[in-house]
């Protein structure tokens, strides 16, 4: 019979071969921890974790600016005991738990009552890590600047009205009496070179008259008050056709008139200023406006068939400094509803895309592609 007090067997010799790496690595696993929890402690967002009970088993020295100092007091709580089940950040929170998944979101806060937090989400082994920043401030200014943006694109709305009606009232007024005096000397001067001279000038007279006629009506098309955005946009592009002699073909779906006033208000703007580049820059013969509502998105396209913008005109308008190309403008009053614009110039055309997230989709319908129209049948 064997000693059962001498040797080991080779599994008990192996564990204690093994042991003190073990101790290592666990020395530094904590010590990993250790450095996270330093980390997540200094930063300016506040952060807390949850396990799968929603009991709050740890949070930095933001967080608990949030819920009180004495942390004895806080670990261990439900949050439910800290923060109402039925505020807006705590449906995220069962969201992001429930469904094992990351969101982030702006939410109301349910701990300080109006104060707007930028919440993040993470799903973790034990549970939730829960991030947030109060940005009630900045939303606060961001609503302030959409505000004075919004004015100022209102005032320039205004000031386009005041100026097309002073040139209609006025300006063109004198262009008619000047064409009327030179037929009328036409008769004292006899034929020859002097008769030449007066009908170029009657002639540039009437181009003036015409050019003007067409930039008052790009100044101030017709109101969307009485139309909606469809029948605006028809009646402005039928009488835009008419004064340029420019091919223009419509694809609208009458929902367009179901957007919010403003929306429809800055898609008329993004068209006109379009249309006015097509007018000044492009030496077109045809033009495209296209509305369509995509699956998350609503994008405007206005295409011509013209010889581009030249580098230089680009770059101008670009930068805001060209007056009539809008691109500045244009931005501003897509930026201001979470959309985007974009220029697209060539020596085959300019395109011009407008992009507006759907946060309006019920208002539109169905959607489907409307069949294309001639302004030319429009009266």
């Amino acid at each position: 019979m064997g000693d059962l007090s001498s040797p080991r067997t080779a599994s008990e010799k192996r564990q204690q071969h093994d042991l003190p790496g073990r101790i290592g690595a666990a020395v530094e696993v904590d010590h990993a921890n250790e450095r996270l929890r330093s980390v997540l402690a200094s930063v300016s967002d506040c952060y807390f974790t949850l396990d799968r009970s929603y009991r709050v088993t740890d949070l930095n020295e933001a967080a608990r600016d949030w819920v009180g100092p004495d942390l004895d007091q806080v670990l261990g709580t439900s949050l439910w005991d800290l923060c109402s089940p039925d505020a807006e950040c705590s449906r995220v929170i069962r969201e992001g738990m429930e469904g094992r998944r990351r969101i982030r979101r702006e939410v109301m806060s349910g701990l300080r009552r109006g104060r707007c937090l930028d919440l993040l989400v993470c799903p973790s082994t034990e549970g939730l890590s829960v991030f947030f920043t109060d940005v009630t401030e900045q939303r606060a200014a961001k609503a302030a600047l959409d505000e004075l943006a919004g004015r100022f694109l209102s005032l320039q709305d205004e000031e386009r009205q005041r100026i097309a009606e002073e040139l209609h009232d006025s300006t063109t007024q004198h262009l008619v009496a000047a064409d009327l005096h030179l037929m009328r000397l036409k008769q004292y001067v006899s034929s020859g070179e002097g008769q030449k001279v007066l009908n170029e000038a009657a002639d540039a007279v009437e181009e003036a008259a015409r050019e003007l006629r067409s930039f008052t009506y790009l100044l101030h098309p017709p109101g969307l008050e009485h139309s909606g955005l469809a029948g605006t946009v028809q009646a402005f592009a039928a009488g835009f056709a008419r004064r340029t002699g420019l091919d223009a073909s419509i694809r609208m779906p009458d929902t367009a008139d179901s957007l919010p006033f403003d929306v429809q208000r800055a898609l008329l703007r993004v068209i006109q200023e379009a249309l006015t580049n097509t007018y000044r820059h492009a030496a077109a013969s045809r033009l495209i406006i296209d509305l369509r509502v995509e699956a998350d998105t609503l994008k405007l396209r206005v295409l011509d068939d013209g010889c581009g913008l030249t580098r230089g005109v680009r770059k101008a308008a670009e930068s805001g400094a060209l007056l009539g190309v809008g691109v500045t403008s244009m931005q501003a009053r897509m930026v201001r509803f979470g959309g985007s614009l974009r220029l697209l110039s060539h020596a085959r055309g300019t395109l011009v895309v407008a992009t507006l997230p759907l946060g309006f989709a019920s208002d539109l319908g169905s959607g489907r592609e409307p069949a294309a129209t001639s302004p030319s049948a429009v009266h």
